[in-house]
């Protein structure tokens, strides 16, 4: 599949200021010029631009222009997720490391924030995800929240670190995941996650509850994962159908 134009676009643009092309400090050439330059709309040009900007290479000003904030980007762990096949993938190129399998009883809180039947047992399993391209430095801490016999089925397969949990669900509990409903929200980093994600405990972070259910409807696996917003990027392309 080919790639959109503005990704092309700012992929090169990143490039050219890598080669210092574009100082640190300097302005861009206008947007004007830019997609002149591109033969591409603004539109197209801005959500290159965007792009950069999330990547911390530059910041725009209005009335000022676009400037050059670094030569080289961030270092930030990027997801591209818009289906079940491309959340496998991120299993794929982050690496889990279990740290902990206990048995819960779900409490209130838990409960509203999971849809979690309140006061039922649940297996936990705790752990954290590796960026291998960045010197296996943690990019999230997650719980895990399965039925037990899920869990027993799957608990000689936990040292498959790239696959995810619901992979291994599927595989050995002989489940289907038929839809994944997903809430993003805003939280302040607990403090077992910090100590795992090198960050200040009540930090800012971004926090994803993703709810599992089968081919019957019945909800089978809740994850809840933490990451600190400096170590991770959260992509998804909306298309007009």
């Amino acid at each position: 599949m080919r790639e959109p134009r503005y990704v092309v676009i700012a992929d090169d643009l990143m490039s050219r200021v890598s080669a210092g092309e574009w100082p640190v400090g300097e302005l861009l050439p206008t947007e004007p010029e830019l997609a002149a330059a591109y033969k591409v709309s603004r539109e197209t040009l801005r959500r290159a631009l965007q792009r950069l900007e999330a990547r911390g290479l530059i910041s725009r000003h209005p009335g000022t222009g676009t400037r050059v904030e670094r030569s080289r980007p961030a270092a930030a762990f990027t997801a591209h997720l818009g289906s079940l096949q491309e959340l496998t993938q991120y299993g794929e190129s982050a690496v889990r490391s279990v740290l902990s399998v206990d048995t819960v009883v779900v409490g209130a809180e838990l409960a509203a924030a999971t849809g979690l039947p309140e006061g039922a047992e649940r297996v936990c399993v705790t752990s954290v995800r590796r960026d291998p391209e960045h010197g296996d430095r943690v990019i999230s801490w997650a719980q895990v929240y399965l039925e037990s016999a899920d869990a027993e089925a799957i608990k000689g397969d936990l040292g498959e670190e790239s696959l995810l949990i619901s992979d291994l669900v599927e595989a050995r509990a002989g489940r289907t995941v038929e839809r994944v409903v997903q809430k993003i929200r805003a939280v302040g980093v607990p403090p077992e996650a910090a100590r795992q994600l090198g960050v200040v405990p009540g930090s800012p972070g971004m926090q994803f509850i993703r709810r599992y259910h089968d081919a019957a409807g019945r909800l089978f696996e809740v994850s809840v994962s933490t990451h600190a917003p400096d170590t991770f990027v959260y992509e998804t392309t909306l298309q007009r159908s």
